[in-house]
C-alpha cells in the first residue's frame, strides 16, 4: 500500500496540472462573487457568457475580466464592438504568432490561432506581413521582447497606415507615438515586449487626435486599440461592407474610444483583416444573423487571458 502511495504521488509530481474547462453560465448574475479587484479568488474556476444573438460575451478568471458589448444603429447604418478588458497587475496584451520560426512571413486566420492557443480575447493587429511582402517600410514591430522590424517614417504622413505605434509593457502600461519618434530599438530598451505600427493615433495623453482629413473620413471596417491606464483596455471593431453595416470613419472610432475612457489609443489594420474572437469564435454578424468567419490570414493577433 505504501509502494502504491509512492508512485500515485510520483505521478502526480511528473504529469502535469489539468486546467478546469471554464463554466459557461447564461447571465453574469450566476457567476460567484470577485473580489476587491474584480477576479475570481484562487481555487475558483473560470466562468464565461457567451450570446451572440444578443451581442454579449463576458469572461472571468483569477487574472482577466472581459467583457464585449454590440451596438447596432440604423441611422447612421452602424454595427459596432466595444471590448472591456481588465488585467491584474503584471499582466498585458500580448500576441500569437502564426509562424514564430519565420514571423511576418507567413500568415495564418486569426480564428485558427486564438483556437491553437486557447486564447479568451483577440484581435487583428497590424498586419506589418504585407509590407514585408511588398517591399514598403513595415514600421517599429517588435514582438516578444525582440525587435523584428527597425525601419518607419521619419515625419508624421496622413495616411493609412503612417506607422505610428503602440507599445505595450508587461506592467500592463501601453504608449502611443508617431513613426519617427521611439524606434523599434528604443522602445525594447525601454523594456516593451509588444509593439505594433499602424496609425493614425486616435487619442494621446487624453485628448483626441486630428483625424478629420480626406484620407480617414471614408467608411471602412475599422479595428482600433486603446488604453484606459495600465492593464486596462478597450478594443473597438467596427463592421463594414454589410448590410447591417457601412463601417466607420476615423473620427468616429476616436469618438467612441474617448468615450470608453481611453487616454491613448491608435487604428489597427481595417477592413478584411478586421477580426474580434471570444474564445475562438468571431464576434462578427452575418448578413443573416450568424457568426461571420474571417478569411484574411494575417501574421499574428493581439490577444488577452488564456482558458
Amino acid at each position: 500500500m505504501k509502494r502504491l502511495a509512492l508512485l500515485l504521488l510520483s505521478l502526480m509530481l511528473l504529469c502535469p496540472a489539468v486546467l478546469a474547462e471554464p463554466i459557461q453560465v447564461s447571465d453574469v448574475s450566476e457567476i460567484p462573487e470577485t473580489n476587491e479587484e474584480g477576479f475570481l479568488p484562487e481555487g475558483t474556476d473560470a466562468y464565461y457568457v457567451k450570446d451572440h444573438a444578443n451581442g454579449y460575451w463576458y469572461y472571468v478568471d483569477q487574472t482577466v475580466r472581459i467583457e464585449i458589448t454590440r451596438t447596432q444603429t440604423k441611422s447612421p447604418l452602424s454595427t459596432y464592438y466595444l471590448a472591456d478588458i481588465v488585467c491584474a497587475s503584471g499582466t498585458s496584451l500580448y500576441t500569437v504568432t502564426w509562424n514564430t520560426e519565420r514571423p511576418g512571413r507567413t500568415n495564418g486566420l486569426p480564428q485558427d490561432m486564438a483556437n491553437a492557443s486557447r486564447v479568451v480575447y483577440a484581435q487583428s493587429g497590424d498586419f506589418y506581413s504585407y509590407r514585408v511582402a511588398n517591399d514598403r517600410y513595415p514600421g517599429n514591430i517588435v514582438r516578444d521582447g525582440k525587435v523584428l522590424y527597425n525601419k518607419s517614417y521619419s515625419k508624421v504622413i496622413d495616411a493609412i497606415p503612417n506607422l505610428a505605434t503602440m507599445a505595450f509593457y508587461p506592467s500592463g502600461k501601453a504608449e502611443v507615438n508617431e513613426a519617427g519618434e521611439v524606434s523599434a530599438k528604443e522602445y525594447v530598451a525601454k523594456g516593451a515586449t509588444t509593439v505594433v505600427a499602424f496609425g493614425p493615433i486616435l487619442i494621446r495623453d487624453g485628448e483626441t487626435a486630428d483625424v478629420d482629413k480626406d484620407e480617414y473620413n471614408h467608411k471602412e471596417p475599422r479595428s482600433c486599440i486603446g488604453i484606459i491606464e495600465p492593464g486596462h483596455y478597450v478594443g473597438l471593431l467596427v463592421e463594414g461592407r454589410k448590410n447591417h453595416a457601412d463601417g466607420a470613419t476615423l473620427t468616429t472610432c476616436a469618438e467612441l474610444l474617448y468615450e470608453a475612457g481611453c487616454t491613448d489609443a491608435i487604428n489597427l489594420d481595417g477592413g478584411n483583416t478586421a477580426a474580434m474572437l471570444f474564445m475562438g469564435e468571431s464576434v462578427q454578424l452575418t448578413n443573416n444573423g450568424g457568426v461571420d468567419v474571417n478569411d484574411r490570414a494575417i501574421p499574428d493577433i493581439l490577444a488577452v487571458g488564456t482558458y
